[in-house]
């Protein structure tokens, strides 16, 4: 990462830290207001505006339906998801 970008990062989380709110940012800094808003966002998450690695896999989020959807699947055929072909 450049030190440009680091050092924008840093004087955005500065001028929020000193109450300027981020509309007013991003138009100071000229840079869009959903760059001000990801970085507040993942410093006020991680204590660090750096950027995280980009890409990679996302967490798979398993919701009650889809849980449910499964657990019908593995009653009506047990050897569907063993993995044994």
């Amino acid at each position: 990462m450049s030190d440009g970008i680091l050092k924008e990062g840093q004087r955005i989380v500065e001028l929020a830290h000193n109450g300027v709110r981020p509309c007013d940012i991003s138009r100071q800094l000229r840079v869009s207001h959903g760059c001000v808003s990801k970085i507040l966002s993942r410093y006020y998450e991680t204590g660090s505006f750096k950027a995280g690695v980009i890409g990679g896999s996302k967490p798979k989020v398993a919701t009650p339906p889809v849980v449910d959807a499964i657990a019908n699947y593995k009653r009506e055929n047990p050897t569907m998801l063993h993995g044994n072909t």
